[in-house]
C-alpha cells in the first residue's frame, strides 16, 4: 500500500478477529477493511482481494497478499515485534519453535475438524424439514455420544495438561506451587503466535458451548485472560461485533 502499513481485510463474525487482536496488541498501524457476510457467506468483494475470498486476508506494504492466520500471525511478528514480545524467546529446549508449531497444527489438523463437525450437525438438525427433524437430531445425538464428545474430550484434556507448569519450570521457579496453571502456552510473559491460534478454538466451542469448561480450569482461564485484556476489546469494536453462533 502506498501509505506504508498492511492493510487487514476482516469479515464479521469470524477467524479474522485473532490477527484484528495481534495487531491491537502489537500497536502498529494499519489499515482495516471491513467486509460484511451476505447470507452468512463471504461477500464477492474478498475475492477481488484473494481467489479463495477468505478473511482473514492481510495486504502488505510492498502488496503482497497473505491468507490463513498462522501464516499472516507470523510475517506480522517477524515484521513488527520490535524487542520480540510476541516472538519465543531462548529458554527451555521444549518450549522451542517445534512445540509452538505442534500446537498451531494440533488446532488446524485435529481440533477444528471436530468442531466443524459439531456446527455442521447442528446446522442439519436446525435446517432439516420438520418432518424428518428427529431423526436428524437423533442421528447427531448418537454421533456426539459415540465419538465427538469423546474426542473433543481427548483434545482438551491434552490442552489442559500444555497449560500445566512443567516439572522443570517448578524446581527451577517454584511457579505452580498454588495449582494454577501456566497464563500462555509457551510460559512467556504475553500470548506468542500458539496462543493466538489456539483461542480461536477454544472461543469457538465456548461460544456454542459444546465443551464444558468447568472440567478444565487453566483452558477456562486461558479464556478468560484472553477476552480481558484491552487488545481483544479493541479488536472488538473495530471489528463491529464477534458472535460464532450467527448461522
Amino acid at each position: 500500500m502506498a501509505d506504508g502499513k498492511p492493510t487487514l481485510h476482516h469479515l464479521d463474525n469470524s477467524q479474522s478477529q485473532l490477527i484484528l487482536w495481534l495487531l491491537e496488541e502489537m500497536g502498529i498501524e494499519y489499515n482495516l477493511v471491513l467486509h460484511k457476510r451476505i447470507q452468512n457467506r463471504s461477500p464477492p468483494a474478498l475475492k477481488a482481494v484473494h481467489p479463495l475470498g477468505k478473511s482473514p486476508t492481510l495486504v502488505t506494504p510492498s502488496g503482497r497478499i497473505i491468507t490463513e492466520r498462522s501464516a499472516i500471525a507470523l510475517w506480522l511478528t517477524d515484521t513488527y515485534d520490535e524487542g520480540a514480545p510476541f516472538r519465543l524467546p531462548s529458554g527451555h529446549e521444549s518450549d522451542d519453535a517445534v512445540r509452538e508449531e505442534q500446537l498451531i497444527s494440533l488446532g488446524g489438523a485435529t481440533l477444528s475438524p471436530l468442531l466443524m463437525l459439531k456446527l455442521i450437525f447442528s446446522q442439519l438438525v436446525r435446517r432439516a424439514p420438520l418432518l424428518v427433524r428427529p431423526l436428524v437430531a437423533a442421528v447427531r445425538y448418537a454421533l456426539d455420544r459415540a465419538y465427538l464428545d469423546a474426542e473433543l474430550a481427548l483434545v482438551m484434556g491434552y490442552l489442559e495438561e500444555q497449560l500445566a507448569v512443567p516439572a522443570w519450570e517448578k524446581e527451577s521457579t517454584g511457579a505452580g506451587s498454588a495449582g494454577t496453571g501456566r497464563e500462555w502456552f509457551l510460559g512467556t510473559p504475553g500470548p506468542t503466535r500458539a496462543d493466538f491460534a489456539m483461542m480461536w478454538y477454544i472461543d469457538w466451542a465456548v461460544q456454542c458451548r459444546w465443551v464444558d469448561f468447568a472440567g478444565y480450569p487453566c483452558l477456562r482461564d486461558f479464556h478468560d485472560r484472553c477476552v480481558a485484556r484491552p487488545a481483544w476489546k479493541r479488536a472488538l469494536e473495530k471489528g463491529q461485533g464477534y458472535d460464532l453462533n450467527f448461522w
